[in-house]
C-alpha cells in the first residue's frame, strides 16, 4: 500500500457516516475501524513512507490514558517488596497492591513524585520524605519511545448512542512521523505524560509487576510528533 492507497481508503470510511459498533467496549473502536479497513494486524506497510505505521485510533472526546510504552529495567533503586508494602494497599482481589499514575509536579495522594534531575538527565520517583525510589534515564526513555511510535496513523471518531450501542464517525486521520525527543520532555514537565505503576504481591510474597508504562491521553498524542500529515 502506498499513501495514496492509504489515503483514498480512510476517505472511504469517512465516507460511510456514522457505523455501528462491531464489539462493544473500550476495544471496539478500533476493532471496527480494523474490520473497515480489512487490517489483520494494528500496524500497516506503506512503502512511500519507508516502512511499517501503527495505528491508533480513539474517541475524540475521550480523556483515558494509552501506554506509550513500558519500561522497567533496572531503574528500582529500593526493593519493589519494600516499596508496595510501604506504600500499597489491599486491592479488589485481597492482594496487597500499588497501582497509580503519577504525573510531574502533582504529588499524588499516596505521596509519591516524579522529579527530573536536568544536569543527570534522569527522572526520579520520590517519597513524601524524598527518598528516592526508582530512577530512568532520559535518553533511554526517549530512545524507547522514538522506537515503539516512530510513525503513527492516529485516527479520531465522533461516537453516538443508539438504543445503547455505540456509533462511530472516523472523520479526522493524521499521519504522524518524526517523534521529538524534545516534544517528549516537553510533554512530560507539563504533566501530559505520566508514569504509572502496577505491580502486587503474590501469595507466595514474590514481587509481579506488569511493567512501569508511560501513558498519556490520547488525544495528545499528536503534540509529539514533528511532522504531522493531515489525511481526512
Amino acid at each position: 500500500m502506498n499513501l495514496r492507497e492509504l489515503t483514498e481508503k480512510l476517505k472511504d470510511i469517512h465516507d460511510m457516516g456514522y457505523v455501528k459498533a462491531l464489539r462493544p467496549g473500550n476495544t471496539g473502536i478500533g476493532y471496527t475501524f480494523e474490520a473497515l479497513f480489512g487490517l489483520q494486524e494494528t500496524n500497516i506497510p506503506v512503502a512511500d513512507i519507508g516502512g511499517r505505521v501503527e495505528i491508533k485510533t480513539t474517541r475524540k472526546d475521550s480523556t483515558s490514558l494509552v501506554t506509550l510504552f513500558t519500561f522497567n529495567r533496572a531503574v528500582w533503586q529500593k526493593k519493589q517488596k519494600d516499596i508496595i508494602e510501604q506504600f500499597g494497599y489491599i486491592d479488589e482481589k485481597g492482594r496487597k497492591a500499588l497501582k497509580s499514575t503519577i504525573f510531574f509536579n502533582k504529588p499524588n495522594s499516596l505521596g509519591l513524585s516524579i522529579e527530573i534531575d536536568n544536569d543527570r538527565n534522569v527522572i526520579g520517583l520520590y517519597s513524601s520524605d524524598h527518598e528516592l525510589l526508582a530512577e530512568w534515564d532520559v535518553y533511554v526513555v526517549v530512545g524507547k519511545f522514538s522506537q515503539k511510535l516512530s510513525r503513527l496513523l492516529f485516527i479520531l471518531a465522533d461516537k453516538r448512542d443508539i438504543q445503547g450501542r455505540e456509533e462511530f464517525f472516523y472523520r479526522e486521520a493524521y499521519l504522524l512521523t518524526d517523534p521529538n525527543p524534545r516534544n517528549f520532555l516537553v510533554a512530560f514537565k507539563n504533566s501530559l505524560v505520566g508514569i504509572d505503576i502496577r505491580m502486587h504481591l503474590t501469595e507466595n510474597g514474590s514481587v509481579r509487576n506488569r511493567g512501569t508504562g508511560f501513558r498519556m491521553r490520547e488525544r495528545d498524542l499528536l503534540e509529539l510528533y514533528s511532522t504531522k500529515r493531515k489525511l481526512l
